[in-house]
């Protein structure tokens, strides 16, 4: 009877693989456990997340706005916001936050959570590990007038690689997602009104729009979305909370 040696040497004589090409398979193999370990394991992270807030985030209602800040639409939010006084968390940009401060030192004065979301804005599955470490980093230094060294980080797209993940957690910051996506950056949109009802019966309770749009036709779905998601929590009973206030409810 073959012995596991035996067996290998059946196998390699069955489909013709030489010396060398085994070893081409076994850096194929390692490769791709790196990379499934490098950017799978987040993502099993991110499913733990996501399940913990809607069991445990009942009646809880965190709006979150990515992207921004701008000069257009993140104001028009913040006065939707100011409208109803409900707090929001602002996930944001580095390289907007320099061509608009005031917009964020009104944030600031308005009582919102404001949180990075990269500098560049880049997808870390498409730029790789270092870019995406070195990127989210150089947010912080941008945004240090206005956030805190452990100011929660979101990746764009919701996209992180392991070493960036356990970075932000070395330096005790949230790593954030969220569990639903208002869909805002596409060409066409349910009716606000609809949306925000299926939102707030689902029971969210972490709502992704977005602060920047050039667009007029998507800042008004934003706009109105925003209206409808804070006075429908408000007639139902549902807490409007920052990140950071859902995170020690759910704890």
């Amino acid at each position: 009877m073959a012995g596991p040696a035996g067996a290998r040497l059946d196998l390699t004589a069955t489909l013709g693989i030489t010396g060398p090409a085994w070893a081409a398979v076994a850096v194929f193999a390692t490769l791709l456990a790196i990379a499934v370990l490098c950017y799978g394991l987040p993502l099993a992270i991110r499913a733990c997340q996501t399940r913990r807030w809607r069991r445990r985030g009942r009646g809880l209602l965190a709006l979150t706005y990515d992207d921004g800040p701008d000069p257009t639409t993140t104001p028009a939010v913040l006065g939707v916001l100011q409208e109803f006084d409900a707090k929001a968390t602002f996930y944001l940009v580095g390289f907007r936050a320099e061509s608009a401060p005031d917009v964020i030192d009104r944030m600031v004065s308005e009582g919102h959570e404001l949180a990075t979301h990269t500098h560049r804005h880049k997808n870390a599955w498409k730029v790789g590990p270092i870019r995406e470490f070195r990127d989210s980093g150089l947010a912080y230094r941008t945004l240090a007038p206005w956030v805190g060294p452990k100011a929660a980080y979101r990746p764009p797209f919701g996209k992180i690689s392991l070493p960036t993940w356990l970075r932000m957690r070395s330096k005790g910051r949230r790593v954030d997602w969220w569990t639903v996506a208002a869909l805002d950056t596409l060409d066409t949109f349910p009716a606000p009104e609809r949306l925000a009802e299926k939102i707030l019966d689902r029971g969210g309770p972490v709502v992704l729009m977005h602060c920047h749009h050039a667009e007029p036709h998507r800042r008004a779905f934003v706009l109105a979305l925003t209206r409808e998601l804070v006075s429908g929590a408000k007639s139902r009973g549902i807490r409007l909370v920052t990140m950071s206030e859902l995170e020690a409810s759910c704890r």
